[in-house]
């Protein structure tokens, strides 16, 4: 029986050809999709778009010119073999690339499975193979309803958004995301710092110098001061009590730091990108590389799982492997059990996380087979946090010493570890809490006592670092793991002009901010977080079986045609404006037409321009009309 094998990246060809060797499989043909092999062709009277609104959204698809060639070759194989494994990524882009091979190779129907597998490990991939069921057509149908969505968004507003602001391009999650960085830029702009005090008491002891922090009395706390609090405060406490300090109380308590979570792809790429201050494109660079894993004398070696992701579950044959290997490696007081967010309504949970593949390739043992620095830290990276999602929580005796003098508190905390747990190995971004035992007795009296008055301002919130912006995308529901790296590249593409990356810190554009100001003006409705959010939940529902494409297709054409005629209602003459007659069609393709504006007067444009510069006279068009 001949099999072949259809995956994404040639890359995966010559692993996936060594590790099925002495298998059922051994011998498949293998070969490459490249990834998706069809696009929306442009056309039609909507738009230009390539869908039609009126035929149940039926869009024009067709093989990507540059896939032409892979296509025939795919072909050819199809008819030598007698059964075709449809092996795109695990997800719904993948699923839906699994379809259009199925479609647009015409693999007749008992002829196909579609298989999936999550790491390119020998096991993962034979588990694959032999459980290879059916496409599922929720997910494709979902892919489809984000793809048609997405392109009737951008081919009705871009337009619209060139002629007012010059924009080069309107997106549902772009533009989302770029308001985010807008908001944030005008709410950092707007900002009124506020001036607050905080008072310190210095002290030493056995040359050791300490500071406590004022914290009210025992009737009222005060955390931040304004400058008349901090004055009667300090009457209260003048040069001749400097010598009354004392230790009134000693509250000591034992505190767990839990581990976090294994990663998942926003995780992944926030950790990675903050701890080595790299891009996110170069981190997800860097783990796909992992992904595909390396040859060593002949032999392939996978190193991580797939890199897209929203769920942190691990697959239970791991967790086995994981337990023994932290039993083995660090004793069994470090075992604990493995930590897992809080499930997401519309988590993949057929998903696993981001994790390494094989324990005894250690970062230590890569490093000899290969010199790539960055690459090394990033395994290094995710094989610690692997282990450290199953250990045990630090453990830490906090004690909060309480300083009394005339009814004025302070108080000062000190840290001590009692058991390192996870930090055995690993520690998370921004840990940053100092571990130092302090030893004070109750009643004891302070020495060389100095108040240290501090001046401070509030702050705005910091501007979104590439790391940060990926988790305020994740926070509010814009795009999903796949699209979180897409919608970072097109809202910082040059060629935009929408936003700049300055010292990692994403600022917005001049563009940028008049983009998103023309959007928040018109079209709120469409371009914003909320509608952006309940519209992935929407994509999420279709995928789940719980709604029909045809039903969410329907109701954003109505919204998006809703909002054109309402700014078309609400045009203000003094502004530059775009107006769109439905009811005149291009003479050349039958596109609609905008009003446009030039030195000679108003006249009626292809919405298709520049592809098509067909125009209909203003005068010759009401005289028609009139005569009718």
């Amino acid at each position: 029986m001949r099999n072949l094998i259809i995956v994404e990246s040639p890359k995966k060809i010559p692993t996936i050809k060594d590790l099925l060797k002495g298998t059922a499989y051994d011998g498949a043909a293998i070969i490459a999709s490249v990834g998706h092999i069809l696009e929306i062709g442009d056309g039609g009277k909507y738009c230009n778009c390539g869908i039609d609104p009126d035929n149940n959204f039926k869009a024009k698809y067709q093989i990507s010119e540059e896939k032409k060639k892979i296509v025939q070759e795919l072909k050819e194989q199809v008819g030598l073999a007698d059964m075709v494994y449809l092996c795109s990524d695990p997800d719904r882009e993948g699923e839906s690339i699994a379809w259009s091979l199925l479609t647009f190779l015409d693999i007749p129907d008992g002829k196909y499975k579609r298989a999936t597998f999550h790491e390119i490990t020998k096991k993962a991939i034979i588990n694959g193979l032999n459980n290879a069921t059916d496409i599922d057509y929720k997910l494709v149908d979902s892919a489809d309803a984000r793809r048609k969505i997405d392109k009737m968004l951008g081919y009705r507003l871009s337009p619209i958004g060139k002629k007012y602001v010059n924009a080069r391009s309107i997106g549902r999650c772009q533009s989302a995301g770029l308001k985010l960085v807008v908001d944030r830029e005008k709410e950092i702009q707007n900002f009124i710092p506020e001036e607050y005090w905080e008072l310190f008491l210095h002290f030493k002891k056995q040359g050791q110098e300490y500071k406590a922090k004022y914290i009210g009395t025992e009737k009222e706390k005060i955390d931040k001061m304004s400058k008349e609090q901090l004055n009667d405060v300090c009457k209260k406490l003048p040069d001749t009590f400097k010598n009354n300090y004392i230790i009134k109380d000693i509250i000591t308590k034992e505190k767990l730091n839990n581990t976090k979570p294994p990663f998942i792809t926003s995780t992944f790429q926030q950790e990675v990108s903050s701890k080595l201050n790299i891009s996110v494109k170069n981190a997800m660079s860097c783990a796909q590389k992992l992904f595909e894993g390396i040859n060593i004398n002949g032999k392939h070696i996978a190193l991580i799982t797939y890199i897209r992701t929203d769920s942190d579950n691990m697959a239970e044959d791991f967790q086995k492997d994981l337990k023994q290997y932290i039993k083995d490696n660090y004793g069994n007081t470090y075992l604990g059990t493995l930590k897992q967010s809080k499930k997401k309504d519309n988590e993949q949970a057929g998903h696993e996380c981001l994790r390494c593949v094989d324990l005894s390739m250690t970062p230590e043992k890569l490093s000899q087979i290969i010199k790539d620095d960055i690459l090394i830290k990033v395994y290094n990276i995710i094989y610690k946090r692997t282990i450290a999602s199953m250990m045990k929580p630090e453990k830490i005796s906090e004690t909060t010493y309480i300083i009394e003098n005339n009814n004025q508190l302070f108080n000062l905390i000190s840290k001590e570890q009692l058991f390192d747990g996870y930090k055995k190995i690993y520690t998370f971004d921004k840990e940053d809490e100092d571990i130092s035992k302090i030893i004070f007795e109750k009643g004891e009296k302070l020495q060389n006592c100095i108040l240290k008055e501090v001046q401070n301002f509030t702050k705005p919130k910091p501007r979104y670092k590439e790391g940060t912006f990926i988790k305020e995308l994740e926070n509010t529901g814009i795009g999903r793991p796949s699209t979180f790296q897409t919608i970072l590249n097109t809202i910082t593409d040059e060629s935009r002009g929408y936003c700049q990356i300055k010292d990692n810190n994403l600022i917005p554009t001049e563009l940028g901010i008049k983009l998103t100001e023309f959007l928040d003006k018109n079209f709120s409705k469409l371009i914003n977080i909320n509608y952006t959010s309940e519209m992935e939940k929407d994509l999420d529902k279709i995928a789940n079986g719980k709604t029909d494409e045809i039903i969410i297709l329907n109701n954003f054409y109505n919204n998006l045609e809703e909002n054109i005629k309402e700014v078309q209602k609400t045009v203000n003459t003094n502004e530059k404006q775009y107006i769109i007659n439905e009811n005149i069609k291009c003479p050349n393709c039958g596109s609609v037409m905008y009003l446009r504006t030039s030195k000679y007067g108003q006249f009626y444009g292809c919405s298709n321009y520049p592809k098509c510069k067909g125009v209909v006279n203003i005068e010759k068009e009401n005289k028609s009309n009139n005569n009718t």
